[in-house]
């Protein structure tokens, strides 16, 4: 699970993609065209959540979970579904994630990373959201 924070700047995604780098080894799970779509579904996500604190979600990104609000949380449920990784009702989908982040990393470790980060329910479908990114921006490392 790769996830953007847009601004409503169409570069979103590389900019993203630049801080979001190991220093020595860029982890993105991401092909080009996913790349393209998943800034598509975050643009649209922040379309459905204007009220989303801007601050919040450059924290978010560096891997600053302090100031997650409620809507913040919404706004990545939203992501998720629209990448068809969490369903309408809020269960996550592991088994397609695994397919579509295996088409450039490895499955064996895209199949921990994913049933790992998996596990841990939210009292209600933003709360999932938000304990699944949470747990990928923990783990990535083991993608390597």
């Amino acid at each position: 699970m790769c996830v953007f924070f847009p601004t409503r700047s169409k570069t979103v995604a590389r900019l993203v993609y630049c801080k979001t780098k190991n220093k020595s080894t860029a982890i993105s799970p991401l092909t080009e065209g996913q790349m393209k779509k998943a800034e598509g579904f975050a643009l649209g996500c922040l379309e459905q959540h204007k009220s989303l604190n801007k601050e919040h979600l450059l924290l978010l990104k560096d891997g600053d979970f302090s100031k997650v609000d409620a809507e913040t949380k919404c706004f990545l449920r939203c992501f998720l579904q629209e990448a068809k990784f969490m369903d309408a009702s809020g269960k996550l989908l592991s088994d397609y994630a695994i397919e579509r982040l295996s088409l450039s990393r490895e499955k064996s470790k895209v199949e921990e990373l994913v049933k790992k980060c998996s596990v841990a329910e939210g009292e209600d479908s933003c709360e999932t959201a938000f304990k699944a990114v949470e747990c990928y921006h923990r783990e990535k490392a083991s993608l390597l």
